[in-house]
């Protein structure tokens, strides 16, 4: 093959362009700190880091999911423990109400019971009480108010829910018909009570989807257990989250048959047994200690106090199932930051730049490229006309 000066100085400049084209590769890994600048870099590595990288950002929407759902349930929590504390104060003054020799002046009365009608309205407060653009404890009702002026539940059984990878979603509200229900109703006293029920007596209970009737056609003097099974019988067979129970200190109680679900208990129509109207929750419960501060009869205000400790028994429970819900989002954040970390160590591993090799390497491409030039300056510098002297 006939080798020109044309012919050289060709393959010379692809040589050289090779050459410039490589020390501006490591030039730029030098730079960016990432030896795949394009696909063609390294089709495979470069395939691995766009799954890992979408891994990455699927992530890090599940751990803003989280970020929210926390920041839901430390408002859920913060309400609950302001209800918590307001129940303990009208408990005190339950106690006091009760205990005939602080209260000699009847008038004393009044004034407890216009402070418990006080924090009754703040529960209800606490209870319509909003998170950013909604309300915190009305499910999935929107905007709709969860409780209105007969402290019954206008919201849904419903929570929000979030996905946080892993096949796991979480509930990010708490329903106020579970936040707030008493689920054990106690009757007064029915131990000297006359339960005779022979011509029939009927009253209702819901269970916030549901509504049953009760009728009653016996004597149950001196029978509550009786009158407790029977009630537990139909309340059942109507398919009701409620039950009935005889309690030893001589009450019936109304119970929510499964505490975890939704719905709040409801009754009408059983003022015979000693349990007033309307939707069983904390705001209901203190309706009733105000009536019975009202009557000035310390034995009736001495009655709510087992109630009142049933009614903070209830809010204590719903701020633990708050807590640990708390705490597993916690667990499912640290999991998805312990991955995010993983896939961005092997991210770095398949596309990072060993700089001591990488400047080794710009040190020998440099050495090559001058090297290069400096032959050519000699061998480009030679003609026939150097041989005509």
């Amino acid at each position: 093959m006939r080798v020109t000066h044309q012919t050289m100085e060709d393959r010379w400049l692809r040589d050289v362009q090779d050459r410039m084209r490589s020390i501006d590769r490591i030039n730029r890994q030098i730079g960016s700190g990432v030896k795949i600048d394009k696909p063609s870099d390294d089709p495979a590595g470069a395939s691995r880091v766009v799954r890992i990288q979408e891994v990455v950002a699927r992530n890090e929407q599940y751990l803003k999911n989280i970020d929210e759902a926390i920041a839901v349930h430390a408002a859920t929590d913060s309400a609950l423990d302001q209800v918590y504390q307001n129940l303990v104060r009208a408990k005190s003054l339950a106690v006091e109400g009760a205990n005939v020799a602080s209260t000699p002046d009847p008038g004393s009365f009044a004034a407890l019971a216009d402070e418990v009608a006080g924090i009754r309205e703040s529960l209800q407060r606490i209870a319509n009480s909003r998170y950013e653009d909604g309300y915190l404890f009305n499910g999935t009702a929107g905007e709709q108010e969860p409780f209105g002026d007969d402290y019954g539940y206008r919201g849904d059984d419903q929570s929000l829910r979030v996905n946080t990878g892993g096949g796991q979603s979480f509930a990010v509200n708490l329903p106020g018909d579970v936040a707030f229900r008493l689920t054990d109703v106690r009757s007064d006293d029915l131990g000297d009570a006359n339960l005779d029920f022979s011509g029939g007596l009927s009253f209702t209970v819901g269970d916030g989807s549901d509504v049953a009737t009760v009728s009653l056609s016996a004597d149950y003097t001196g029978n509550v257990s009786g009158l407790a099974a029977d009630i537990n019988s139909q309340l059942v067979a109507a398919g009701l989250n409620a039950g009935a129970r005889a309690n030893d200190d001589g009450t019936l109680s109304l119970v929510v048959s499964e505490p975890g679900t939704g719905g709040e208990l409801t009754v009408t129509g059983a003022g015979a047994l000693g349990i007033t109207d309307g939707a069983k929750n904390v705001m209901t419960l203190l309706e009733d200690l105000e009536a019975a501060l009202r009557t000035e009869d310390p034995a009736a205000v001495g009655q709510m106090l087992g109630r009142l400790d049933q009614g903070l028994g209830d809010v204590g429970t719903q701020r633990g199932r708050v807590g640990a819900r708390m705490r597993n989002l916690e667990f499912a954040q640290d999991r998805l930051r312990a991955n995010n970390l993983t896939n961005e160590t092997l991210k770095a591993e398949i596309e990072g730049v060993d700089m001591a090799e990488a400047a080794m390497q710009l040190s020998a491409e440099e050495q090559a490229y001058r090297t290069a030039l400096a032959a050519a300056g000699r061998l480009f510098g030679v003609s026939l006309l150097d041989y005509l002297r």
